[in-house]
């Protein structure tokens, strides 16, 4: 089944609160799958840069005097501060972070105490993140006052503002020293004032009363409470908590601009590339034709590959804006064919699901004398013309393909294409003995599997992303698998199955409501180089190579103020079917690609 796709949400600002530290976490989540818990998000690659997804975050760190205790190689500001320094270089380059403290300024003496309750101080303001000065900040710290928990929230709303989707992740060892106000009356209250508004926290060894309060405070807000033991695993808990707070959907990719003519284009190499263009509001007809160049290698096969990084609106019932991206590839040039060697192909994005990618495909025909350097392609990206839709700035990533063609000899050796249609729809894989795993955030974070079955926690708007190697005459079977759901609401899991150019394969669906529910999706047919032959719908299934798997959730009639930070825990088997034989060795490059050049660029 299809499905509209988009990309991850931009969640709004985030506000990590650091209340003790030493925590954390062989995370536990409430529900169906006990231990299912998101894991660490390790740092990215060099070169990637955040998408459209980012929200702002500031990080509170808990300077009271409670954190003098002694932890695990210090006290246990030591332990925070280590942590909260491998979290912050762990951030991407354009994170919006800011900082703020409690306790560091003020004494925790008892005639003392209306100045200690106070003491609540901004310590690097929101903005891009600055990370040799959050280091220093962090080093410098000193513990020495009270633990003012509910002042600290009104203090994290004030700064966070009053718009967008907002959470708060407090990790605590103990009790609010400064009561009144109440923390979990403030949380309350502040959920009733903000739409979004939610509050998580982690128990650092609390006893039963610190834990009540901590329960009640995530409960007022449709948050989280988790129990740590281990100070080990603060810093995985920091870093993921910190990327799920601004990190979206990663793209990567040489950057590059679009030409406003045909003439004026710049020429692509091999590889990924990324931009930023206005989607404007209307139909293809009215939409701005933006160009680059490309030229094809003799013998080869060429693809453009274009994807638009879309922004989700939390809030909207139907996630946000749609996006349409058409790649069409354009040469006038003697003995080309348009519509033999290019395509022209739509992409619609919208709602709370992936980005998926339109292919345009430009094959070197022998029996066409065609120049291949005159190749222009020309994008457009557009919204449609319903009244709500508004002009928007989105990030848009290409990429350039160049396939040697398989001589007629080889080409022998290969198996006839198959129609797709004569293979049995699988069975359900079973779901034993899952093993928790990581997600990426995009297509280039993807993370590699291996056959298996692994389970991981998803929020409304959230997209996860995986790869699993594919060779010649398989197909990847993946099960779905969801329990009943955290919110009680009528929901969606999707999880999509996308060629090694990112285009969709096949859906599976689960609505997780009161009941367990289970979806299988897999490949029509086993990858072959000749599948391309056969008809149009091979061409995506011809191509050995990682195949992705990307799993996104919504909540019927949008996520409005509703829990949305709470997860909502599932499970999937992966597995490959067919015997691997022997194939072309070319597999689609993902590397950024050279800067564009005024002429061809070097074969």
């Amino acid at each position: 089944m299809r499905v509209p796709r988009s990309s991850r949400p931009r969640p709004g600002p985030v506000f990590v609160l650091v209340a003790v530290v030493a925590m954390l976490l062989a995370v536990v989540v409430p529900g169906w799958l006990p231990g299912v818990g998101p894991g660490s998000a390790a740092a990215r690659d060099a070169g990637r840069s955040g998408g459209d997804a980012g929200g702002e975050a500031a990080i509170v760190m808990d300077a009271s005097s409670s954190m003098l205790q002694p932890g695990e190689g210090g006290s246990r500001l030591d332990v925070a501060k280590r942590a909260a320094s491998e979290m912050v270089q762990a951030l991407p380059d354009t994170a919006r972070v800011g900082m703020l403290a409690y306790g560091a300024g003020e004494s925790d003496a008892p005639e003392n105490r209306e100045a200690g309750c106070a003491d609540i101080r901004t310590l690097a303001p929101v903005g891009v993140v600055d990370k040799e000065r959050l280091v220093g900040e962090i080093d410098g710290l000193e513990a020495r006052g009270y633990t003012p928990i509910g002042n600290a929230l009104r203090a994290a709303a004030e700064e966070l503002g009053g718009e967008g989707e907002r959470s708060v992740v407090l990790v605590s060892d103990g009790l609010d020293t400064c009561a009144p106000p109440d923390p979990c009356e403030v949380a309350a209250e502040l959920a009733d004032e903000g739409i979004g508004l939610t509050v998580h926290a982690i128990g650092f060894k609390v006893d039963p009363e610190a834990r009540a309060q901590l329960e009640c405070i995530t409960q007022a807000t449709g948050g989280q409470f988790r129990q740590a033991d281990d100070a080990g695993a603060l810093t995985e808990s920091l870093q993921f908590l910190a990327q799920r707070a601004i990190a979206g959907y990663e793209s990567a990719g040489t950057q590059f601009e679009f030409a406003d003519t045909p003439e004026a284009a710049k020429y692509l190499g091999e590889g990924q590339y990324q931009t930023r263009v206005t989607a404007e509001v209307g139909d293809s007809q009215d939409a701005t034709e933006r160009y680059v160049a490309v030229a094809v290698p003799e013998g080869h096969t060429a693809y453009i590959v274009g994807m638009v990084v879309p922004v989700i609106d939390l809030a909207d019932p139907t996630g946000g804006q749609p996006y349409n991206l058409q790649v069409d590839a354009i040469n006038d040039g003697e003995g080309c064919s348009h519509s033999g060697n290019g395509d022209m192909v739509h992409t619609y994005t919208g709602g709370f699901s992936p980005p998926e990618a339109a292919v345009a495909q430009i094959v070197d025909d022998p029996r066409r004398d065609c120049d291949m350097e005159g190749w222009r392609v020309g994008v457009k990206v557009f919204l449609g013309t319903a009244p709500r839709f508004v002009e928007e700035e989105v990030t848009v990533e290409l990429s350039v393909q160049f396939e040697p063609l398989v001589g007629d000899d080889s080409l022998g050796e290969m198996p006839a294409g198959d129609r797709g249609y004569d293979l049995d729809t699988p069975a359900a894989l079973p779901l034993d003995a899952p093993a928790d795993v990581v997600p990426g955030d995009s297509f280039n974070s993807a993370v590699l599997l291996e056959e298996g079955v692994y389970r991981a926690g998803i929020v409304p708007g959230e997209s996860h992303f995986y790869r699993i190697p594919v060779g010649w005459n398989q197909r990847p079977v993946v099960t779905l698998r969801s329990g009943p759901s955290v919110r009680e609401r009528n929901e969606r899991i999707t999880l999509h199955i996308d060629s090694p150019l990112r285009k969709e394969l096949d859906a599976a669906t689960v609505t997780p409501y009161r009941e367990v529910d289970e979806d299988t999706a897999s490949v029509n047919r086993l990858v072959n180089y000749r599948n391309r032959e056969v008809n149009v719908g091979g061409r995506a299934r011809a191509i050995a190579g990682d195949h992705y798997i990307a799993v996104s959730m919504n909540v019927s009639g949008g996520a409005g103020g509703d829990a949305v930070g709470v997860e909502q825990p599932y499970e999937f088997a992966v597995a490959l079917e067919g015997d691997p034989v022997d194939g072309p060795e070319w597999r689609p490059v993902t590397d950024p690609g050279p800067e564009p050049t005024d002429g061809p660029q070097p074969q």
